[in-house]
């Protein structure tokens, strides 16, 4: 089977098929599937005895290995770690690889194959990632009526010595209202951060505040402390929103996962 970029290998003539794969290294998407073992021979020694297993090698040469269960590979290599050959065994192929810097070397045997494909994708778009609690702030701050009638938002993430507040506003009557947001089920701790705030604001203004917290859902036990403490929540539910959530902004994946909110 071939198409543009996309091509079934035939497995049986193992000599023709690693001369087909050392063609597309570094350059296509090689997909083998089969019963192999791995070797990994340097600083430590392991082995991984035969099972059948997916391995892919990358055109920036990282190697993945997975077994039929779970999500994490069993064995990998980093891309560019090192050259990578195939050579056709008495059985099957052997993929074979020294990392350049460390000279350990890493094998991977087929003894049989069922599947071997070479592909060559095309793919530069960012992954979006919406539903951070910054995408929920926003959210709240062009819908104010999600929090009430004649809310005014006056401040985002307004910094204070207990933490950042995530919204600082008014209400319809002129009070001051500071509310903490959250994408997941209320905590006590949430609820006790947001005491902290509404008493920080209250001794240094000298004037009543008040303080909402808004979550998907609360616990009993959060909501007697809020109730114990004078403090109101508002039940949203996030995931009903999410699909109209969008960023001005659009993250790539590294970029979510080195954000420290996040």
């Amino acid at each position: 089977m071939v198409s543009m970029n996309f091509e079934i290998l035939d497995t049986s003539d193992t000599r023709s098929l690693a001369e087909r794969l050392n063609g597309a290294i570094g350059e296509k998407m090689v997909i083998l599937a089969g019963k192999c073992q791995a070797i990994f021979d340097g600083r430590i020694k392991s082995v991984l005895e035969k099972g059948d297993r997916l391995v892919i090698i990358k055109s920036d040469l990282s190697i993945i290995m997975h077994s039929p269960r779970g999500v994490k590979p069993v064995n990998w290599q980093k891309p560019k770690a090192g050259p990578i050959s195939i050579k056709k065994t008495d059985d099957g192929v052997e993929i074979y690889t020294q990392r350049t810097k460390t000279k350990e070397i890493f094998t991977i045997t087929f003894t049989s194959l069922v599947f071997a494909a070479l592909w060559l994708p095309f793919d530069e778009a960012l992954m979006e990632i919406y539903g951070d609690e910054s995408d929920l702030v926003n959210y709240l701050v062009n819908n104010p009526k999600m929090i009430e009638e004649g809310f005014k938002v006056l401040k985002t993430e307004y910094q204070t010595k207990v933490g950042p507040v995530d919204i600082r506003g008014i209400d319809i009557n002129g009070n001051e209202v500071i509310i903490e947001v959250k994408k997941r089920k209320a905590t006590p701790a949430d609820a006790h951060q947001l005491k902290r705030y509404v008493e920080f604001f209250e001794e240094n203004w000298h004037k009543k505040v008040r303080g909402i917290l808004i979550a998907p859902s609360f616990p009993e036990n959060v909501q007697g402390y809020l109730k114990k403490h004078h403090l109101e929540y508002i039940s949203i539910p996030w995931n009903e929103i999410f699909p109209v959530v969008s960023r001005t902004k659009t993250l790539s994946l590294d970029e979510f996962f080195n954000n420290k909110e996040n």
